[in-house]
């Protein structure tokens, strides 16, 4: 009974070494690495169809006779090929994790490729395309190309004006949208009887646009939350710095993509309802010496021109016409009656 007892305790400390063990190596099988971290550029082109086809560029590896280790972008990876710059295959490992990490030999090829489409990597939700991108730990550095038709895109609910242009991303990664061909509407605001046009880019429902020259503000109603929307604003017509409001409470806004004629506002609100743009002053456009009514200029209706102050300035020019001529008839009349007396002797 003793030496049962001896040999109950002996097997215990050793169950409790075992599962140390295994703890352990769980542990450490998590944080598996089998090669250096690679010096590589990572491209991702995103098509129509929010396809993410994505490219690692590594460079030489022939300075190091270690296996270089490349960790992949996570998502539905379909069409995996590893090739040297040319084309031809390259041999490779796997190691089955997420994400998927790729093991490439030592060599004396200039460079790796390393390809991979992501399906459904970007999702389309009422228009506005989204993708959560979480960047390879190996990777410093990102380079994007969109779709035709996006010259602008929100990083992390930041507008980025591109044109033509790709997108460079640094850091582990970030929330990414953008709207193909998005709709521009476009209202003509009169005031002092120039025409000025705001711009007003969204996939959001429009309506109730009204401009307030004497508390300087533009505002409109929106039918979609969580939409972006981006207001081109004529300098000339309201200048910055500019505060925007949703329903009355202030929502984040930042001013890019400004020149001289006008300024780019972007916001994403968090609720539908009426956004209210008050600006820092009254643009260029504005005569100077009129008064103004509290809604002396509208939107896409002509302004009528008051002819009683036209009529007062033409009788008003009119009457000075006719005194200076009166004055100058006097004048001469008195001069001819001088000239005409005898002279004494």
């Amino acid at each position: 009974m003793y030496q049962n007892r001896k040999l109950e305790l002996k097997i215990l400390p050793s169950l409790l070494l075992i599962s140390i063990l295994v703890l352990s190596g769980s542990q450490a099988f998590g944080q598996l690495s089998m090669g250096d971290l690679p010096h590589e550029v990572l491209k991702v082109t995103i098509d129509e169809k929010g396809t993410a086809h994505v490219t690692h560029e590594v460079n030489s590896t022939a300075a190091n006779l270690k296996p270089i280790q490349i960790d992949t972008v996570n998502g539905n990876m379909n069409n995996l090929t590893v090739t040297d710059a040319k084309g031809n295959p390259v041999e490779y490992a796997k190691i089955q994790k997420i994400p998927l990490s790729i093991i490439i030999n030592a060599s004396q090829r200039n460079m790796t490729l390393v390809k991979y489409d992501l399906v459904n990597a970007v999702t389309n939700t009422d228009g506005v395309w989204r993708w959560n991108y979480y960047e390879p730990q190996d990777t410093s550095y990102t380079a994007f190309h969109f779709p035709k038709g996006v010259d602008m895109v929100w990083a992390n609910s930041r507008p980025v004006y591109l044109g033509n242009l790709g997108l460079g991303q640094h850091g582990n990664g970030f929330s990414l949208e953008y709207i193909i061909n998005e709709p521009m509407n476009i209202q003509t605001v009169q005031m002092a009887g120039k025409n000025f046009s705001v711009g007003v880019r969204t996939v959001s429902g429009l309506g109730n646009y009204a401009f307030d020259e004497s508390l300087k503000t533009y505002s409109f109603n929106i039918d979609k939350a969580n939409v972006p929307i981006t207001v081109i604003m004529p300098q000339a017509l309201l200048a910055g710095p500019y505060v925007v409001t949703l329903n009355g409470n202030a929502t984040l806004h930042q001013e890019f993509h400004n020149n001289a004629t006008h300024a780019w506002i972007g916001f994403e609100p968090a609720k539908n309802g009426t956004i209210q743009i008050t600006g820092g002053a009254i643009g260029q456009g504005q005569q100077t010496g009129i008064p103004s009514s509290p809604n002396s200029a509208t939107i896409g209706v002509t302004t009528p021109t008051n002819q009683s102050d036209n009529t007062s300035t033409y009788l008003l020019i009119g009457g000075i016409i006719i005194a200076g001529v009166a004055g100058i008839i006097i004048v001469k009349k008195t001069r001819s009656k001088a000239s005409s007396k005898p002279e004494k002797a």
